[in-house]
C-alpha cells in the first residue's frame, strides 16, 4: 500500500532539513563570516531541543515497565490508577479560596478546618519533557490557622473492593515543595462498621523533583475481604502555610505480597 501522501510529505520535509543541516554543517570552514553569524544562534537552538528530545528518550527507557498510560508497575502488578487531577482536564482548572469540603471532580474533595480559606488549588498541563504525567497540581496556602489541610482521593470501585490481605499497595508521587514540609499518605479501607487506616510519611528523594513512595502491608490487617464497601487514600499536608507543593504526578499499584 502506498503511504498516505500527508505522512510522505512530512518525511520529505523532515529529510530536506536533515539534509539541510548536514550540508551547512560540512560548509562551515568556507562559508561568510556573516552567514556564519546569523546561523549559529538558530543551530544552537536546534541542537538544544534536540537533546531535550534525546535526554527525554533515554529516560524513559530507563523507567521501570510501564505501559500505554505511563504508569511504573512493579513485578506482578494487578492493577494500576492515576488519580484524575493528573489524567484529565479538571473544570474549574483553579480554584481559589477552597473552603473546606471543596471538590476538585467527582471522588476528589479538599478537606480542611481553616476559616480563612487562603488556599488555591491550580491544575496545569505538563510541559515537562521529562513529564508522563498530562497534568501537573499544586496546592498553594498563605496564612493558615486550621489543624488540618488534606486531599482525599475516592479509589476506584475495581480497585478499592477487589483488595485483600495478600495484597501491598504503593502510592507514588513525584512533587516539588516550597520549603521543607512534612507530607503523609493515609490508605483508609471501610469494610462493614469498621475502617481501617495507615499512614506513611512521605520522605524527600535524592533530588527535589524525584518519586516519593509510600507502601501499605494489607497482610497485617483484619480486613474482611467480603464486606468491602470503599477505599480512599488522603495525601496530609503538614504545616502548610506560607507554602506550595507541585506534584506532577501521583500514581497507585497493588502487588501480591510475598508468602511469609
Amino acid at each position: 500500500m502506498a503511504p498516505r501522501l500527508p505522512r510522505l510529505i512530512d518525511a520529505l520535509r523532515r529529510q530536506r532539513a536533515a539534509d539541510a543541516w548536514r550540508a551547512a554543517a560540512g560548509a562551515v570552514t568556507t562559508m561568510r563570516t556573516t552567514d556564519l553569524a546569523a546561523l549559529g544562534p538558530v543551530a544552537r537552538d536546534v541542537a538544544a531541543q534536540a537533546r531535550r528530545i534525546a535526554d527525554a528518550s533515554e529516560a524513559r527507557m530507563k523507567r521501570p515497565r510501564m505501559d500505554e498510560d505511563g504508569i511504573a508497575r512493579p513485578a506482578q502488578c494487578d492493577w494500576a490508577w492515576r488519580p484524575l487531577p493528573w489524567s484529565a482536564a479538571l473544570d474549574p482548572a483553579c480554584i481559589s479560596g477552597a473552603a473546606g469540603g471543596t471538590t476538585l471532580a467527582p471522588g476528589i474533595t479538599l478537606f480542611h478546618d481553616c476559616p480563612l480559606s487562603e488556599i488555591t488549588l491550580r491544575q496545569r498541563r505538563s510541559t515537562d519533557p521529562l513529564a508522563v504525567a498530562p497534568y501537573a497540581l499544586s496546592l498553594d496556602a498563605l496564612r493558615f490557622d486550621g489543624s488540618f489541610l488534606s486531599l482525599a482521593l475516592d479509589l476506584p470501585p475495581e480497585g478499592a473492593t477487589t483488595l485483600r490481605t495478600s495484597h501491598i499497595v504503593r502510592v507514588t508521587l513525584t512533587l516539588r515543595r516550597e520549603r521543607p514540609a512534612e507530607m503523609f499518605v493515609r490508605l483508609n479501607v471501610r469494610h462493614g462498621p469498621n475502617t481501617e487506616q495507615l499512614v506513611s510519611e512521605l520522605s524527600p528523594g535524592n533530588r527535589p523533583d524525584s518519586p516519593v513512595t509510600a507502601e501499605f502491608d494489607l497482610g497485617f490487617q483484619e480486613i474482611n475481604p467480603t464486606r468491602l464497601e470503599h477505599a480512599w487514600i488522603d495525601l496530609i499536608f503538614e504545616r502548610p502555610a506560607m507554602n506550595r507543593v507541585d506534584i506532577a504526578d501521583m500514581t497507585v499499584t497493588r502487588r501480591p505480597r510475598a508468602d511469609l
